[in-house]
């Protein structure tokens, strides 16, 4: 057979764009939500994060490659999911509003741009401003939709402590459904999970290089909480049902329609390339053929 002319290096190749391609390919696809939403991503962007870290990698790379990641996990658009970004350290910082921005790449390229400032932490004022101000009519919160907010720490709440776990009852009575994530052993675990609308609802890495290892399931929770999308199917009429989510917000009614839909790819769930395939027995061609697809892989 021709495979049989494939030589070590060339098996080695095909094997690593299987294992690592492939493997992005599924866990895109995976971790994808369809629902509707008002998210609210709340950063801690205290001294601490970068303490040490003259890259600033544990923010820029980490920090914000997590929220992302988890923005980008959504489908972006003012009438789907609305994400808005809020930075706490000993005071509060509103970086945008949840109708600031209505696609995925203005979006992303918005995220990929906050700095930090550095200083204490003070989840409760996080908590007060994302509820009272952020999650507002007058700033895009809108009736009927879930809404939940993210919160990321390093640490423990040390300004305003005495007005934390007020501040959670007052946001969870507003119907905001609460998730928490733990970077490093510094946090205090059983606030945050006291934090949380359910236990389940807290996640922690140790340190911030693992925030991935968290990213799925807490999209996956987050996914279960949001408004269901009307569903459709190619040249066929679909009604859609209500469905509640698990938390305590109502649900998005979806419209009947009918509507033919067309298959489309992206970089992100599919491995694409204009150039011509390779004859199988020409060794060399085979080779540089896999390795560009490793790398447009790694580019996704």
């Amino acid at each position: 057979m021709n495979l049989l002319l494939f030589d070590v290096h060339t098996a080695q190749l095909l094997l690593l764009l299987v294992f690592k391609c492939l493997h992005v390919v599924v866990s895109n696809r995976h971790i994808a939500c369809l629902g509707a939403a008002d998210i609210i991503l709340v950063l801690d962007q205290s001294t601490s994060i970068v303490q040490g870290d003259l890259t600033l990698d544990n923010w820029h790379v980490q920090v914000l490659g997590f929220a992302k990641r988890i923005a980008g996990a959504f489908p972006i658009d003012r009438n789907l999911t609305q994400v808005g970004l809020l930075k706490f350290s000993s005071g509060v910082e509103i970086v945008f509003h949840l109708n600031r921005y209505g696609d995925r790449e203005s979006l992303l390229n918005a995220i990929d741009n906050v700095d930090i400032n550095g200083g204490e932490t003070n989840i409760a004022a996080a908590l007060r401003t994302a509820r009272n101000v952020m999650f507002n009519a007058s700033n895009g919160a809108r009736n009927g939709v879930p809404a939940i907010l993210i919160l990321l720490t390093d640490g423990t709440a040390n300004r305003e402590a005495h007005r934390t776990l007020e501040e959670v009852r007052l946001t969870k009575e507003a119907n905001i459904i609460l998730y928490t994530v733990g970077v490093t052993h510094e946090v205090d675990e059983d606030q945050l999970r006291r934090i949380a609308s359910t236990p389940e609802y807290f996640f922690f890495a140790s340190n911030f290089t693992q925030l991935n290892t968290v990213l799925q399931s807490l999209i996956q929770n987050s996914c279960k909480e949001t408004a269901t999308l009307p569903t459709t199917t190619s040249t066929s009429k679909k009604t859609s049902t209500s469905h509640t989510p698990t938390g305590s917000h109502t649900t998005i009614k979806a419209p009947t329609t009918t509507t033919t839909t067309t298959t489309t790819t992206t970089a992100s769930t599919t491995i694409t390339t204009t150039s011509k395939t390779p004859s199988i027995r020409n060794g060399n061609s085979v080779r540089y053929y896999i390795t560009h697809l490793l790398i447009k892989c790694k580019k996704t």
